[in-house]
């Protein structure tokens, strides 16, 4: 398959994962009977709308889109890794702390607690997950 092809499915797929675990209850994966109205439309607004742009600048294929794409990309990879990751291994933030207690206490774990950190959810190790394999799709197809 076609690396243009790949990474604008990829973002789709990802949005799909999104809709998917912010709307279907397959608690204790997700838990969006925690979530309110509010946070649900937020949710939305910040994470759909991305990946929509990176799969359209991965079907538009020129150099400057490759690089919007990829961009975006990097800017979820680095949110996602100052949400779940810099919090599991250091602690910070505590004021995290609460909101997580709220949303995602209940969710499946299979990573083990280190002291009082946030430990990510399995939900969340899913988009890790897909973040990582967009970006090693986006590298190559940079890099070829």
């Amino acid at each position: 398959m076609n690396l243009m092809i790949i990474n604008t499915i990829l973002p789709l797929f990802f949005l799909l994962y999104q809709i998917i675990i912010d709307f279907v209850n397959m608690f204790p994966f997700n838990d969006i009977e925690s979530r309110d109205k509010r946070l649900r439309k937020y949710e939305v607004i910040g994470n759909y709308p991305p990946l929509l742009i990176i799969s359209i600048c991965y079907y538009n294929h020129n150099q400057i889109t490759l690089w919007i794409g990829f961009s975006i990309t990097i800017i979820i990879f680095i949110m996602h890794i100052l949400t779940w990751w810099i919090p599991y291994f250091t602690g910070f933030p505590k004021s995290a702390k609460e909101n997580y207690d709220r949303y995602f206490k209940r969710t499946y774990k299979i990573l083990p607690q280190i002291k009082d950190h946030l430990t990510p959810d399995v939900e969340h190790m899913g988009v890790g997950i897909l973040i990582v394999i967009t970006l090693i799709f986006q590298i190559w197809d940079l890099l070829s």
